[in-house]
């Protein structure tokens, strides 16, 4: 039986008539403005990060990610949402931006459980984590695919990973979350590797909403895994002009081939949609329409649209005469690290980055992997 949908885009603070809409073969499309109840995700603007939390009328809470470690808007948003405790807090792998303020979360809300993929990470966040969760009361677990687990009204199956690869994206902790008949897929930052892995396991991937993985990047969303899912409505979250060109243009391409109705925190800011168990309601916080990430321009501090070109990084950046917004080209490096980049120069090495409060192995070894930092 098909899949029902409700799609409107409308401002939180004021509800705008009219939705449009195009044709989605071989789906049934129900449309209206009305307001569903039930239960939500609400995908939250974090910048170049993860968070995204799930709440039912009886209070069951599920929040997985966290933001960056240099962008605690999370808790802000939390507080806004009500949001009163947390059964279950769900970290899909432990990179930076996805787990940059569990350790607030989990003395803040106090998880019932808490759940990491098993990886160990050296970083200074991931440590400060790992050390939160020793300290709490919550169950800590380490799922592995076909593992399930019910929380209130919502049911969660494990489809990622199997065993660990030793790789922090394709470790990533991929999960289904069902309320009813409404079902949406998580994935974190695993990429097509994995995404075969889950394809070729059997199981069921079929989902009306899809986190679009590692932030709407190519090197997940593979045209196979979007057949698989078959989504009425997918969501990537990201910061506008960032450095990674998030989401990219292929990834927009194959959405728009399939007909799937794509929303991107850089332009739509927080993404919420409602649902009844039947029918899926998205309102956003404001309106856009997503475009790939190399078409914005940083210009004197402010971002325009360019349509016909990309942004090239520059070959290189000096870490000891780079200008703050040049460091924050880097990766995971935002405001306030830049700051602190700039106040302890100079550096003998990139290694040297380390002795930065927020910057740990795992951030060092990701600006390495780009190539572009120099000393010299």
């Amino acid at each position: 039986m098909a899949k029902k949908l409700i799609i409107c885009i409308s401002l939180m603070a004021l509800f705008l008539g009219g939705c449009s809409f195009s044709k989605q073969p071989e789906k049934t499309t129900n449309l209206t403005e009305k307001t569903l109840t039930g239960a939500a995700f609400q995908f939250f603007d974090v910048g170049q990060g993860d968070s995204t939390l799930i709440q039912s009328e009886d209070g069951t809470t599920i929040l997985i990610d966290t933001g960056r470690q240099d962008d605690d808007r999370i808790l802000t948003d939390l507080k806004e949402a009500k949001v009163e405790k947390i059964d279950l807090l769900l970290l899909t792998h432990p990179h930076a931006d996805h787990i940059g303020n569990a350790d607030k979360i989990i003395a803040t809300y106090k998880p019932k459980e808490i759940w990491m993929n098993g990886l160990t990470f050296s970083s200074s966040i991931y440590e400060k984590v790992i050390d939160a969760a020793l300290a709490s009361d919550a169950a800590y677990k380490e799922p592995r695919r076909g593992d399930t687990a019910k929380f209130g009204p919502f049911n969660v199956t494990v489809l990622s990973p199997d065993k660990l690869e030793n790789d922090a994206n394709n470790d990533s902790i991929a999960v289904k979350i069902s309320y009813k008949d409404i079902s949406a897929i998580f994935t974190g930052d695993a990429e097509k590797g994995r995404e075969k892995e889950m394809v070729a396991s059997d199981a069921d991937l079929e989902a009306d909403i899809l986190d679009l993985g590692h932030h709407g990047s190519s090197t997940s969303n593979q045209p196979f895994f979007l057949d698989k899912v078959n989504p009425q409505v997918a969501v990537y979250s990201a910061e506008l002009a960032n450095s990674y060109g998030h989401p990219h243009v292929e990834v927009l391409e194959w959405l728009k081939e399939r007909n799937i109705e794509t929303y991107g925190t850089d332009v739509n800011g927080t993404v919420i949609i409602e649902t009844d168990g039947e029918k899926i309601h998205v309102k956003t916080e404001k309106e856009g329409t997503p475009k790939p990430g190399s078409s914005y321009n940083k210009t004197n501090g402010t971002q325009k649209t360019e349509e016909a070109t990309s942004e090239e990084l520059p070959k290189t950046i000096n870490i000891n005469t780079a200008s703050s917004e040049e460091l924050e080209l880097l990766p995971l490096i935002g405001p306030a690290l830049a700051e602190k980049i700039i106040a302890e120069r100079p550096y003998q090495s990139i290694d040297d980055l380390k002795k930065i409060n927020g910057i740990g192995d795992g951030i060092v070894r990701q600006i390495k992997e780009q190539g572009i930092a120099v000393t010299k």
